[in-house]
Formats: C-alpha cells, sequence, structure tokens
C-alpha cells in the first residue's frame, strides 16, 4: 500500500495568500479533518507540526499544515494575534471544503495554539490541541482557557514539566474543573516540548496526541 504523501496547496488568507501541506489518508474513509497551526518561531514543517500530520494521516485523517502569513514573510505576528486567528479561520474553511470531513479539529503550538482557542471558543471547529501553551496567570488568557469550558469545547493541553513559560498550579486550577479538557505533563520537556539536548519529544507528545484522538472518534455524538 502506497503511503499517503504532502499535496502542496495554497488558498486566501486574512492578507495573503497561505501556503499549505495537504496529506490525505491512503484509503478508506476519512477520520476527520487536522488542522495544524505552527509556533512564533516555526512554520509548517517543524517537527511537531510535521510529525502529528504525518502520524494522523496514518491514521485515517486528512490533514492540513499552513504557514501563517507573517512566517512566509519573514515578519512577526499581529500584537494581539487577530491576524493570526483570521488565517486560522481561512485555513479551517479551506479543509472542510476540501476533506469533506464531518468534523474539524484543530491544532496549535505555542503562539498557534492561543489561535486555535480562540477559533475553537467561536465555534469554527469542533475540537482543539494545545502544545507547548505560555500561561503565568495573564488575565486574558485566564478568561480564554475558561471559554473552553463555556462553549463545551474538547480539548488536550499538552505542556512540559521544566517549562519556564507555564504556572502548572495555576494551569491546572483553571482546567481541572472544565470536563472536556484534558491536561497532559511531559516530563522532562521544556516549553517547546523538547528535552534537555534540545531535541524534541516527538514520541512522548505524539502519542499523547494519538490517543486523545481516538478516544474522540469513539466519544458520543
Amino acid at each position: 500500500m502506497a503511503m499517503p504523501e504532502d499535496r502542496t496547496v495554497s488558498f486566501e488568507g486574512f492578507s495573503a495568500p497561505l501556503r499549505g501541506k495537504v496529506r490525505s489518508p491512503a484509503s478508506g474513509a476519512v477520520s476527520g479533518a487536522l488542522v495544524l497551526a505552527h509556533g512564533r518561531n516555526g512554520d509548517m514543517d517543524e517537527p511537531l507540526v510535521e510529525g502529528l500530520s504525518r502520524r494522523t494521516a496514518d491514521l485515517g485523517w486528512w490533514t492540513l499544515r499552513f504557514n501563517f502569513a507573517f512566517a512566509d514573510a519573514k515578519g512577526e505576528p499581529s500584537a494581539d494575534t487577530s491576524d493570526e486567528i483570521a488565517d486560522l479561520r481561512e485555513a479551517i474553511a479551506f479543509a472542510r471544503r476540501e476533506s469533506g470531513a464531518e468534523t474539524v479539529t484543530i491544532v496549535g503550538r505555542g503562539l498557534g495554539a492561543w489561535a486555535v482557542v480562540a477559533a475553537a471558543t467561536d465555534e469554527d471547529a469542533e475540537d482543539a490541541i494545545l502544545l507547548g501553551i505560555s500561561y503565568a496567570g495573564q488575565e486574558e488568557r485566564r478568561v480564554a482557557l475558561e471559554r473552553l469550558g463555556e462553549f463545551d469545547v474538547p480539548a488536550l493541553i499538552v505542556v512540559g514539566s521544566r517549562s519556564d513559560r507555564v504556572d502548572l498550579p495555576a494551569l491546572k486550577a483553571i482546567v481541572d474543573p472544565l470536563p472536556f479538557v484534558q491536561l497532559d505533563v511531559i516530563e522532562r520537556a521544556d516549553h517547546r516540548l523538547r528535552d534537555g539536548a534540545g531535541r524534541p519529544m516527538l514520541d512522548e507528545v505524539l502519542t499523547r496526541c494519538e490517543a486523545w484522538l481516538k478516544g474522540r472518534l469513539q466519544a458520543p455524538a
């Protein structure tokens, strides 16, 4: 059986055309669509984003990973992430049109994770995965996370135990009462979910994501 391969695509973003890569399942029905957003200092080919796209396609997901406009322009993201949220919404719409999937799960790392929170709580997608978020008690981020509970958004949050950008007790205080939100802490991982040598902890992170996604497929509608 031929392995799934990436297909380069382009679609309209908020302020400029966006580049992306689509990977379709090799065979069988599409389990769902997965849209993946990168972090501030990365792009669509950063290891966690590319790795999750590859492994979920093998499990039957149609996947789209894409570059925010600032990444291709070699610029900076918008101060309030509004441009990136708008780009993500265009990517979600593209995924719905192209995949034919009934559900869209959105995944973001770092900056991309906060764009995912905004899109998910505006009901642009059904599920969310947040990788390596920064949270140190900021009021606006606390409110954003609490909105996941208000809108009953099923979400997986993955952070590193050695992250210097997460107040873990404060994060747990927010998400533990939320029935549809799961917090997983990767031991010995830093903010970007890397080990002490700076290597991405792919197996540890992707295994958690795969298990959660499989559980979502089995969840009652």
